[in-house]
């Protein structure tokens, strides 16, 4: 849906961004019909034909605009030569995409994926090259369907009958039966047979030396997620307590939290194009962990995105049925929500913020670097062995509470106030802890960004 008549105006104060002004600026009634035309003269311009509605509607007694299109399947849409010879309309003809708030020319990665996307393309969906229904692991899906509360009958059917109604395989003109590309990853022995670099490697740092050391998991990808998650709390994860001088009870800082771990890991392992033969790979150093896939996800989530935002409603899959099932399997809570849940663990246990790479359009690559909490760093040396869990007191309060209590000192004070008092957190990082502060109902804000002042209400 596209506005027009109302500006847009960015809260510097709290990060938020795309805020409508209110009062709208709005359009004059007499210059309403004119730029009704002359938005269905550009819309013309777009091929194959769109599907829209051009609305009038009226707010703070202005007029303003709103075109409705609809989605359709019968692209990749694209701009006319005659759009790109018009002064006027100054466009370069090409497949526009809209990342974030920004409409731009895709580079080569984006628009294969966008082709696909159109041709309705799923390597998840399509029968693998050799893989038959006897390369599939019957006590595996007996298992799926016991984890995931399928009834007895369902659970006792014949392999062939259990893979027909799972839809996992298809009959081969040639005959017998094929297996699709997810039901190789979900439920053959080892995957990589069929699919190639299907599995996760574990690389990290060996303490002391300049070595690193590589630990393998190629099971069936949801095996994988659960192992690789096993492997990090047994051996990578490690805490210690805090105990306050004035209160009863105490509070665990981790070296990286577990649920931050598993939801980054799982989203590497569902996320990944099994098409490219690379491999997902979790590299442990003594200060983070670093999650790579080589490819980006799918518009509209970027790697911006991923920095900036906290949920993502409209995602993309690019392994639809693997989404399915890892929620099925209670691997993924609901979808689109695991970065939310990463971002929250990583900031109740006091961690640096997620971050996500490249900083540029063209790497084909996704990489999320989970900071190691600073304090246990300081406490254990940077090693990243396990170790034995530490008490510790401290007095010191966490950074949101130093914020919250200069706010009662000083409702007026900004970021840059806050970060200056604080100092070891810049003006973005208390952006950041503000946001999760509101979202928590901790405070509020009131008035406009220059002369409005914080409310605390816990």
């Amino acid at each position: 849906m596209l506005f027009v008549g109302i500006e847009e105006v960015d809260d510097k104060e709290t990060g938020e961004k795309a805020i409508p002004k209110r009062p709208i600026e709005g359009i004059k009634e007499s210059k309403v019909e004119g730029i009704e035309n002359e938005l269905k003269s550009l819309l013309s311009n777009i091929h194959p034909k769109i599907n829209y509605h051009i609305i009038t509607d009226k707010i703070d007694d202005e007029y303003y605009i709103v075109v409705a299109v609809e989605s359709g399947s019968n692209g990749p849409f694209q701009t006319s030569e005659r759009a790109e010879k018009d002064k006027d309309i100054k466009l370069k003809a090409g497949r526009y995409i809209r990342i974030g708030r920004d409409s731009r020319l895709p580079n080569p990665t984006e628009e294969f994926e966008l082709l696909k996307k159109f041709a309705n393309f799923s390597f998840s969906s399509n029968l693998n090259d050799t893989a038959t229904i006897d390369d599939l692991s019957y006590e595996y899906m007996k298992e799926y369907l016991l984890q995931t509360g399928a009834k007895k009958d369902i659970r006792e059917m014949s392999k062939l009958d259990m893979a027909k109604s799972m839809g996992l395989v298809s009959e081969s003109e040639y005959g017998g039966y094929r297996a699709k590309n997810f039901a190789v990853l979900m439920f053959a022995e080892t995957p990589n047979k069929f699919i190639p670099n299907a599995h996760v490697e574990i690389i990290r740092e060996i303490d002391g030396t300049d070595k690193m050391e590589s630990k393998r998991f190629d099971g069936p990808v949801w095996i994988q997620a659960k192992q690789v998650s096993k492997y990090f709390e047994d051996n990578i994860m490690a805490s210690y307590t805090i105990r306050e001088a004035d209160k009863i009870e105490h509070k665990i800082i981790y070296n990286y939290p577990l649920t931050a771990f598993e939801e980054l890991a799982t989203n590497a392992i569902l996320h990944k194009e099994y098409d490219t033969p690379e491999y997902v790979g979790i590299y442990i150093y003594k200060d983070r962990i670093s999650f790579v896939n080589h490819n980006r996800p799918l518009p509209p989530v970027t790697i911006e995105a991923l920095n900036r935002d906290r949920s993502f409603d409209r995602r993309q899959y690019l392994n639809k049925e693997l989404k399915d099932m890892f929620f099925s399997l209670n691997l993924i809570e609901s979808y689109g929500s695991g970065i939310r849940r990463a971002k929250d663990a990583l900031l109740e246990n006091g961690s640096p913020e997620l971050k996500f790479y490249p900083d540029n359009e063209e790497d084909n690559y996704t990489n999320a670097v989970m900071g190691v909490n600073e304090e246990f760093l300081k406490e254990f040396n940077g090693s990243t062995t396990k170790e034995t869990t530490k008490e510790t007191t401290k007095e010191k309060n966490s950074i949101q509470e130093q914020i919250v209590l200069l706010m009662k000192d000083n409702p007026s004070i900004t970021a840059e106030q806050i970060a200056n008092e604080i100092k070891e957190i810049t003006a973005d990082g208390v952006r950041y802890h503000i946001r999760n502060l509101k979202a928590h109902g901790v405070i509020k804000r009131e008035g406009s960004t220059k002369s409005g002042k914080w409310i605390v209400l816990k």
